[in-house]
C-alpha cells in the first residue's frame, strides 16, 4: 500500500514513482485540476488529480477525497506550475477512510484552548508546530538513551504501584489492591528502587518514567508527569554536575539550538556557561534571611518558591542545601547542608542532584522523623520503608543520582510555556 513516507518521496527525482498513504488535510478543486495536502509521520505532501495526465479517472477520483479523509495515492513525482514537488496520481486513488465529522477547515483550526488538549489527534494533523513538538520530544527522549547507554547505564523499570510513598516529598495519590486488600500509592519518584539496583551490583542505572503527586496545577506542575533518573556508584554531586553538563549540551543541540541558546518566550536563555553560585548567598540575596536560622523546611521551601525561584531566570546551578530539607542525601561532616544542587531555569526546577545518604543508622533515624511529621499531619512527608532500610543495611556503594523534569525541559527547549502543551494527552476531566 504504501512505499514511500512524504519525505521520501519529497527526495525522490523526478519522475520517481510512489505509493503514498495519510490524511487529507486540505484539498480544492480547480476545474480540470485538483490538489490535496496529504499527511503521514514525516510530514506534509502535496498530491494533484490532472485530467489531462489522467481522463479516465479523474472524475471519480476527484469526488473521493474530502477534508479529513484517509487514502492511499499512487503516483509520479511532478514540479507543479508553481514550482512546488507534487505526486500526480496516475494510478491509484484508494479512499481507506472517511471522516463521519466535519473536520476543522485549515484557515480556522482548533482555536479553543481546551479543544485542542482534548482532541491532540486533531490538533496535530491541523498545525506542524505542534507536531514538531512532539517529533522533538520524541528525539530528545531517544538522545537521552543513546548518551547514557554510551555512558555503560543500563535502564531498568521500578514498580509504579509501591507500598509506601518514597523517594521525595510529595501527597500521593492512593488506591486500592483488592487481591491484597490492602491500600497502594501511585509512585512518587523512583529512587529508593533504583538504589536497590545499585546495591545489587548494577552500578550505573537510570529509568525515564511516569510518577504521580497529587498536588496543584499550574503551568509547571502536572499531577502525572515524566521524569527521567540516573544513580551512579562511586560519583559524587560534583561528578554529576560536570556528566549532567555534557548530557544537557548535547541534548540542546540536538533540539536545534546549536549554539547552546535558548529563545524562550522573548528571552535569551544562555546555557553556555550557567552561573553556579551557593543556595545560601542566593537565598540572602532575595529574601534577606538566612535559611539555616529558619527550622522549618517547609517554611524555607516556601520561601524559596515565592520569594526566590521565580526571580532565577537565566540558567543557574545552586549548591549545598540546608540538611533539613534533604533527608535522602549526604551530610556535610557537621551535618548542617548536604552535597545537593538544583539547576533552576525561568523560575523552574529542572533538575536535582545529591550525592546520596548511604548510611543506614543516619538514613533510618531520618525516616523516623519524616513519619513522625507524617503522623503528625504532614502528608507530604516520607513514608518508611523497610525493606529500603534493609538493602542499606546490607550495603549501597557511595553514589549519586539526579532527577531531571522532563516535560519542563522540553517545553523550555521548544518554546511552550504549560507543561501541557508537551505532554500529548494530558488528564483532562
Amino acid at each position: 500500500m504504501q512505499t514511500h513516507t512524504s519525505k521520501q518521496a519529497l527526495s525522490l527525482p523526478e519522475g520517481a514513482r510512489v505509493k503514498l498513504a495519510g490524511r487529507v488535510v486540505n484539498y480544492r478543486r480547480l476545474g480540470a485540476i485538483a490538489f490535496g495536502k496529504l499527511e503521514d509521520r514525516d510530514g506534509r505532501i502535496q498530491f494533484c488529480f490532472n485530467k489531462r495526465a489522467s481522463p479516465e479517472q479523474f472524475k471519480s477520483w476527484e469526488q473521493l477525497p474530502s477534508m479529513g479523509s484517509i487514502v492511499a495515492i499512487s503516483g509520479r513525482m511532478w514540479t507543479s506550475a508553481t514550482g512546488e514537488f507534487t505526486c500526480l496520481v496516475d494510478e491509484d486513488c484508494l479512499l481507506l477512510r472517511n471522516s463521519l465529522i466535519p473536520f476543522p477547515n485549515k484557515k480556522d483550526g482548533l482555536v479553543d484552548t481546551e479543544a485542542k488538549l482534548r482532541k491532540r489527534y486533531l490538533d496535530i494533523c491541523l498545525d506542524a508546530d505542534v507536531k514538531k513538538v512532539f517529533q522533538t520530544r520524541s528525539r530528545i527522549i531517544s538522545e537521552i538513551r543513546s548518551f547514557l547507554e554510551e555512558s555503560e547505564f543500563m535502564e531498568i523499570e521500578t514498580p509504579i504501584l509501591t507500598p509506601q510513598a518514597s523517594g521525595a516529598q510529595a501527597r500521593p495519590f492512593v488506591t486500592h489492591h483488592q487481591a491484597y486488600d490492602a491500600d497502594l500509592y501511585l509512585r512518587i519518584a523512583p529512587e529508593t528502587y533504583l538504589k536497590r539496583a545499585l546495591a545489587s551490583s548494577f552500578d550505573r542505572v537510570y529509568e525515564i518514567g511516569k510518577n504521580f503527586r497529587n498536588e496543584g496545577i499550574d503551568p509547571s506542575h502536572l499531577q502525572e508527569f515524566t521524569s527521567l533518573e540516573w544513580y551512579a556508584g562511586y560519583w559524587d554531586y560534583k561528578d554529576n554536575l560536570e556528566f549532567f553538563s555534557k548530557l544537557l549540551a548535547r541534548l540542546l543541540k540536538k533540539a536545534g539550538h546549536e549554539d547552546l541558546t535558548v529563545e524562550y518566550q522573548g528571552t535569551k536563555l544562555d546555557f553556555s556557561n550557567p552561573t553556579i553560585m551557593s543556595y545560601r548567598e542566593v537565598f540572602i540575596r532575595e529574601t534577606g534571611i538566612d535559611p539555616w536560622a529558619i527550622a522549618s523546611a517547609k517554611e524555607i521551601d516556601l520561601l524559596f518558591k515565592t520569594k526566590v525561584r521565580p526571580r532565577l531566570i537565566q540558567p543557574i546551578y545552586l549548591i549545598d542545601y540546608p540538611s533539613h530539607m534533604s533527608p535522602l542525601a549526604h551530610r556535610s561532616e557537621d551535618g548542617k547542608t548536604v552535597e545537593q544542587w538544583q539547576l533552576i531555569v525561568n523560575g523552574w526546577e529542572l533538575v536535582k542532584c545529591y550525592t546520596e545518604l548511604t548510611d543506614p543508622v543516619l538514613q533510618r533515624t531520618l525516616l523516623t522523623e519524616q513519619m513522625n511529621d507524617r503522623e503528625n499531619g504532614d502528608d507530604e512527608a516520607m513514608m518508611l520503608e523497610e525493606d529500603f532500610l534493609e538493602c542499606m543495611e546490607y550495603g549501597i556503594p557511595p553514589c549519586s543520582g539526579a532527577g531531571v523534569g522532563l516535560d519542563r525541559l522540553i517545553a523550555l527547549l521548544t518554546n511552550q510555556t504549560s507543561l501541557r502543551d508537551v505532554v500529548m494527552f494530558p488528564t483532562m476531566l
